[in-house]
């Protein structure tokens, strides 16, 4: 049997779930739990990203601030734990060419966002707005030269991951200097994207340390 009709000023909808896509520091200081000028302070650090709207206010992606608060151990809110499953990110960092452009592809087939940087300043400048999961340093010298000094020297980049690709005699040399892993070339076939899928691994596995 067929029931009545129901009024449509009876009818009760669910709202609506807006996804926010950008946070004011305002509300992100609400969800990391820490004071206004703390947001602030990270963001002219590069520590979180930000960009300005055409009006000249700070906007934080809701992708980067869960990215910023997994990466330093702090909890989810349950609006942003979807964001942490964002791409991973690989910044691949050489001499421009046919090899740099192979790996960035590497990596965009295994589905990570990929970007290339010039060796030098330029590679820690492309890794402070990148904020990568991984990077990979086709090695220049034995002890990884000054790019791989910048991005150590770099506090809020120290905990990210380099694979350095170089010849097999630098492996030690560029573990000493900080590397998390040496892979030899010529790289042979899946090389590098296991190598990369076993550091991160690795990286998620690690206790995190809360700032």
């Amino acid at each position: 049997m067929i029931g009545r009709p129901c009024p449509l000023d009876t009818v009760v909808y669910a709202p609506a779930v807006r996804m926010r896509r950008f946070y004011t520091t305002y509300e992100a200081a609400h969800l990391l739990g820490v004071s206004l000028p703390t947001v602030v302070n990270w963001i002219k650090a590069r520590r979180l990203k930000a960009h300005r709207t055409p009006g000249g206010h700070r906007r934080i992606a809701r992708e980067d601030l869960a990215a910023f608060m997994a990466r330093h151990g702090m909890p989810l809110p349950p609006e942003l734990a979807d964001a942490a499953q964002a791409k991973r990110k690989a910044l691949v960092v050489g001499e421009p060419g046919p090899v740099r452009e192979g790996a960035a592809r590497v990596f965009l087939e295994l589905g990570f966002t990929a970007e290339e940087s010039a060796l030098g300043f330029a590679a820690g400048v492309a890794a402070a707005r990148l904020q990568p999961d991984l990077v990979v340093l086709f090695a220049n010298a034995p002890d990884g030269g000054e790019t791989l000094t910048g991005l150590r020297a770099d506090l809020e980049l120290a905990a990210v991951p380099v694979l350095a690709v170089a010849p097999a005699e630098w492996a030690l040399r560029l573990q000493a200097a900080g590397c998390a892993a040496a892979l030899p070339t010529p790289i042979a076939s899946g090389a590098m994207a296991a190598a990369a899928e076993h550091l991160l691994t690795l990286v998620a596995a690690a206790p995190r340390r809360r700032q």
